[in-house]
């Protein structure tokens, strides 16, 4: 399971992408996704030319960003922690003579060096920055004039299901 999937706080952390010249073919490629991918409607979202609402249809769930970036700083930060904590019991216990001979600043440091660390891993992994391409083509399709398809997936396996129905011109993430 990849880290984006276990500290993730959104139910539809994986999206596919695919833009359509009409509204025929985006309804087709609805009725594909419902009726092959087995994809229920409420996962599907079409962004029409120049849509007013084309920023909460990409990322509707705003409250599962949020969980999200709480769970990453949390998790990644407390992992951090215990990681240094660790390291420096192992330095204390058979690293050189400096940090045998000060064992309380050695666990200090590094406890807050790899807490910090994991701190600010948790921020770049809920800043997704996988994100960006999806809604780059998605502006830069609404502006163009064409309809853009958003799978909103549960897992990575639905997600391979609807790329599958979607075909070549779809885009994941």
């Amino acid at each position: 399971m990849p880290i984006q999937d276990a500290i993730s706080g959104e139910n539809y952390s994986h999206k596919v992408t695919a833009e359509f010249t009409s509204q025929i073919e985006a309804d087709n490629a609805v009725r594909m996704l419902t009726n092959q991918a087995g994809l229920p409607s409420g996962q599907i979202t079409v962004i029409q030319p120049h849509d007013p609402n084309m920023a909460h249809k990409i990322e509707p769930e705003t409250k599962g960003i949020g969980r999200s970036l709480a769970r990453a700083h949390v998790t990644l930060g407390v992992g951090g922690l215990v990681a240094g904590l660790v390291l420096a019991a192992i330095l204390v216990a058979v690293g050189p003579e400096a940090t045998q001979s000060s064992p309380l600043m050695t666990f200090i440091a590094l406890g807050f060096l790899l807490g910090m660390l994991g701190l600010l891993l948790g921020g770049a992994v809920s800043l997704r920055p996988d994100h960006d391409p999806m809604i780059e083509h998605t502006r830069a399709a609404t502006d163009a004039g064409q309809w853009t398809v958003i799978a909103h997936c549960i897992s990575s396996e639905q997600q391979d299901a609807v790329k599958n129905v979607i075909d070549y011109s779809s885009q994941s993430l």
